[in-house]
């Protein structure tokens, strides 16, 4: 019995030391398993944590309500037609007369980043905005600018029609100069989180914009050169007035212009002289007494007056037209008559006689050659 007892237990051992193995191997299993679940606990309680951090650092900053929102808008008023260059500083100075200013903010687009060309100021006190409303139309960087309350957006208001989807984004940033200590953020809106400033869209497309624009002074316009001009034609009177001053009237008008209604000729026709002029268009002939002389090189021009039954006539004739063919010289003023070209009698005391129109006595004892 002894015998078969022992080969009995020789063979139920090897049995036995395979099931703890297969146990250890099991339990090894669990173990791992138990470190990896430990370490996603672990990563997945940092992971919450910090979002409960950023949670509680946003939760810091005050949010906005709707009513606070009113309030500022009621403080702030609406500038238009500002300059491109400006900066939340040159406005704040602008207005700085008016009160103290909470905030200066300078719309931008939001695929340029350039200035759209408006602003807004947010003042500390109601009292400020009826101050700044007397700027309206004050000039700003050359420009007069428009100043207007600034109004308070209601949601779903000036929502568009049609079949367009949500409102969507529509600006650029709302940033500027803050009064106080806040210093100057250009890019943070009201009530944006700072991560949220600027994002990689937005980055890529302001990295496209160019950097020139056309309301930059940094945009250099070329000018055209100026077109050549031929100063030695000029310099020996070689010009179209002095071409026609040669060439328009003939050798016998030419005379005329140098003699006769010259200024400073001894021979000159002086006012108060009585002339025929021969056309070839009717009136052929006319007589008169010369009233006024008008000098202007081949302009030059004079009238003549008569009475014609008890009728005041005047006439104003060219020399230098062609259609006048001969001015002859009936008398000349102040003495007896001649054609010769010499010069007879004295000088009229005025060198217009327009006076003659009203006094119809004086002109028939000229045209008379009686004295006067």
């Amino acid at each position: 019995m002894s015998e078969d007892a022992a080969a009995s237990a020789t063979d139920i051992v090897p049995e036995n030391v395979n099931l703890d193995d297969a146990e250890e191997e099991e339990s090894k299993r669990v173990e791992e398993m138990e470190r990896e679940a430990s370490k996603l606990r672990e990563l997945q309680a940092a992971a919450e944590k910090q979002e409960n951090g950023s949670a509680e650092g946003d939760a810091s900053v005050p949010m906005e309500t709707e009513e606070d929102r009113a309030l500022a808008d009621q403080r702030s008023i609406f500038i238009g037609n500002v300059d491109y260059g400006a900066t939340p500083e040159e406005i704040q100075q602008h207005f700085q007369a008016c009160g103290t200013i909470n905030r200066v903010t300078i719309l931008c687009d939001k695929f340029t980043g350039h200035p759209k060309g408006y602003a807004y100021i947010e003042f500390a006190d109601t009292e400020s905005v009826d101050t700044a409303l007397a700027m309206d139309n004050s000039l700003f960087r050359g420009r007069l600018i428009k100043v207007t309350s600034k109004r308070t957006n209601i949601h779903g208001f000036n929502r568009g029609r049609g079949r367009g989807g949500g409102g969507g984004y529509r600006g650029g940033y709302r940033g500027g100069f803050r009064g106080g200590n806040g210093g100057f953020s250009p890019y943070r809106g009201r009530g944006s989180p700072p991560h949220m400033a600027l994002t990689p869209l937005r980055q890529w497309t302001r990295s496209m914009a160019t950097a020139v624009y056309p309301f930059s002074k940094a945009v250099i316009v070329p000018t055209a050169p100026p077109p050549p001009i031929s100063r030695e034609g000029l310099r020996q009177g070689k010009g179209l007035m002095e071409f026609l001053k040669e060439t328009l009237p003939t050798p016998e008008k030419r005379k005329w212009l140098t003699t006769y209604f010259s200024k400073r000729h001894p021979t000159r026709i002086q006012p108060g002289s009585v002339l025929t002029v021969t056309m070839n268009h009717a009136p052929n002939t006319f007589s008169g007494v010369l009233l006024s002389v008008r000098r202007r090189g081949l302009d030059t021009s004079f009238v003549l007056r008569n009475v014609i039954n008890r009728t005041g006539v005047e006439m104003q004739f060219f020399p230098a037209s062609p259609h006048i063919t001969n001015i002859k010289i009936l008398r000349r003023a102040g003495g007896e008559s001649s054609n010769n070209g010499k010069a007879a009698g004295s000088r009229m005391r005025r060198a217009k006689l327009f006076y003659l129109r009203d006094s119809p006595e004086k002109m028939s004892a000229i045209s008379a050659g009686a004295k006067s």
